[in-house]
């Protein structure tokens, strides 16, 4: 339970912390606010079967790095560690497109998903994690999957996970327009 939870927290070094959302005392969210007060790089992943698109915001906003939906069995727990410890953000298909679905929705009616006016004016460092920029910068210079994984000690089928990632936050359809787009707003050069 979140009592429980935060009290290992105070008494152990925490490095990960898998969290659920439905827990009978509270929300899993103030255990992951709770860790990333107390380790900034704590890397808490939320394991729910709440996957409504406040749900998952919320978790994101709280200091989540991945989230994974209780029944999906293309990750397994150690793979998703492994992938937060990389510096990449662990999620199941069914959350990336309903976390993709709230920002679309909110983009489109100018409001963030809590309805309230938002003005989204990311830095470089915000728009791609550094890993995307790894990759990009990669890509840019025309290196296939194969070696850009091998460049960065990653899995080839990690790359166009990242791939997919840059095109979406770039709004490009290939190589070529996300490295026009990544070198205008100044990500690569």
């Amino acid at each position: 339970n979140n009592k429980d939870t935060i009290a290992h927290i105070d008494n152990n070094s925490v490095d990960v912390l898998l969290a659920d959302l439905n827990v009978e005392d509270g929300s899993g969210n103030a255990s992951i606010s709770y860790l990333k007060s107390k380790y900034p790089s704590g890397l808490p992943i939320v394991i729910s079967a709440l996957s409504d698109g406040k749900s998952v915001i919320t978790a994101i906003e709280a200091g989540a790095v991945g989230y994974l939906h209780k029944e999906d069995s293309s990750f397994e727990i150690k793979a998703a560690i492994i992938t937060a410890i990389n510096g990449e953000s662990p999620m199941s298909p069914s959350i990336a497109r309903q976390l993709i679905s709230s920002v679309n929705l909110g983009a489109s009616s100018g409001m963030n998903t809590y309805g309230f006016e938002e003005v989204v004016n990311p830095t470089e460092q915000e728009i791609l994690t550094p890993r995307e920029v790894e990759v990009l910068t990669l890509i840019a210079k025309g290196l296939s999957y194969a070696e850009c994984g091998k460049s960065l000690n990653i899995s080839e089928k990690t790359v166009p996970v990242h791939v997919r990632n840059i095109y979406a936050k770039l709004h490009a359809n290939n190589r070529s327009e996300a490295v026009f787009e990544a070198r205008a707003m100044g990500v690569i050069q």
